[in-house]
């Protein structure tokens, strides 16, 4: 019998994948699950958690990029540098932002203070996260064609829209969609290398993930999606049947990319050069404030202000925004003390990834290192998407990405009967599990 504990969770992994409000509400139930534990004195929840290997690593880069974000905000309040005339606005909003680094805390303690088999836990968890994956299919098509519920016309002489789905923005579809989707893929991928059946959700999961992913028609998206592809079939297939695979993807690719539709949109040059003077005022930002920035999430207010600097007689034509770069947006806002404190956490996470991997070999849970393969491979196409957009403080790709790294957290929980230490239950040896 299910906890309602573990259906919250379950639920939040549905509500991550809609829009910013459900979300919230879904985190919210979770955290109400995470003060009951702590109410209750489940020390134990906490143990678990603090139990595995990286769990410092976690706190020690976390803690750091929350540091220095804190610090640049507090140089920007009291030491700002202003733009034709115009200093920093500091407010509450900018210091809570960063509060999406405590999501995996309280995901993975919520859930290790839940009962019954850990394993079957998240098993469970992650059928909801895939199977909302297919429930959506259906309504980005339906998007696509018509633009219904947020329409996002694609600049192109086609009558088609950007696949947003709940999200309001293709760029942000094609940052979510990449966990449940690859994920998925990598385990479809490690059940056909083992010569099992292919999974029906796993299987459907991938593909209707993918094809929203290619239906946001984001040009990175397009880019994105085969570099994934390859990354997890590289680990799954043999050399030949790998060549064989990429040769086959590349003609696909090929001959998708003549079509008038995808040629129009890959030719149209609209944002790049935006992409290239947003990036220069944040070198501008980096070079006034090398050490703390301009001020954490204030790259986009301060771009009016520079270009206002730049050319007062016609900024108004300039396109004002944020970075549109991770490491731009992080030397601009937070300097080269924020920006060493992003590649910490960043490179913690990858590496988190490899290393629950390994460890879910070493106690015979294919499962389990399938899945965090998918993980790790999003995580790549998150950083690579980052190369033209902010993919790290818009907060519905954070919530998705802090539910991969909680996910992370509970694979270990779960292959470790719950203590935290798997070599513990490798040592009673264990049967593998599917």
């Amino acid at each position: 019998m299910m906890s309602l504990g573990l259906g919250i969770i379950a639920l939040y992994s549905l509500l991550s994948l809609t829009s910013m409000a459900g979300m919230n509400l879904g985190f919210g139930a979770v955290f109400l699950v995470f003060l009951l534990a702590a109410f209750r004195r489940d020390g134990r929840a906490f143990d678990k958690m603090a139990a595995i290997p990286e769990f410092r690593l976690y706190l020690k880069t976390g803690a750091g990029l929350f540091a220095t974000c804190l610090l640049s905000l507090t140089a920007a309040k009291f030491f700002p540098y202003s733009y034709a005339g115009h200093a920093p606005e500091i407010t509450l909003h900018g210091f809570l932002k960063i509060w999406y680094l405590l999501c995996p805390l309280i995901l993975t303690v919520a859930f290790s203070a839940q009962a019954f088999d850990p394993e079957e836990n998240l098993r469970f968890v992650l059928r909801v996260w895939w199977a909302t994956v297919i429930l959506l299919l259906p309504i980005g098509l339906i998007q696509f064609k018509t633009g219904w519920i947020h329409p996002q016309i694609i600049p192109t002489n086609l009558a088609f829209h950007h696949v947003t789905l709940f999200f309001g923005h293709h760029l942000s579809s094609a940052s979510i969609l990449i966990f449940p989707a690859f994920t998925a893929m990598a385990v479809m991928m490690g059940r056909l290398r083992r010569g099992q059946p292919l999974p029906l959700l796993e299987t459907g999961a991938a593909l209707a993930g993918t094809t929203l992913l290619f239906l946001s028609y984001a040009r990175t998206a397009w880019i994105a999606i085969p570099l994934g592809i390859v990354l997890i079939f590289a680990r799954n297939l043999k050399p030949k049947r790998f060549a064989a695979s990429v040769a086959a993807l590349l003609l696909v690719l090929g001959a998708a990319s003549q079509t008038p539709a995808m040629k129009e949109r890959i030719r149209n040059s609209m944002g790049i050069r935006d992409r290239f003077r947003l990036w220069e005022a944040n070198l501008d930002y980096f070079r006034h404030r090398p050490v703390t920035g301009i001020g954490w999430l204030k790259t986009q207010e301060m771009s009016e202000f520079y270009f206002k600097e730049k050319d007062p007689a016609n900024y108004h034509s300039y396109f004002w925004g944020h970075a549109h770069n991770n490491i731009f947006e992080m030397l601009g806002g937070t300097g080269i003390l924020g920006t060493l404190a992003f590649f910490a956490w960043s490179l913690f996470t990858l590496a988190f990834a490899l290393n629950t991997r390994k460890a879910a070999s070493s106690a015979h849970r294919p499962f389990f290192e399938d899945v965090s393969i998918g993980i790790f491979t999003a995580l790549i196409l998150l950083h690579f998407n980052g190369m033209t957009n902010v993919t790290f403080w818009e907060g519905k790709v954070m919530h998705q990405q802090m539910l991969a790294v909680a996910i992370l957290f509970m694979i270990r929980i779960a292959i470790s009967g719950g203590d935290g230490h798997p070599d513990r239950e490798r040592a009673r040896g264990q049967a593998p599990r599917p």
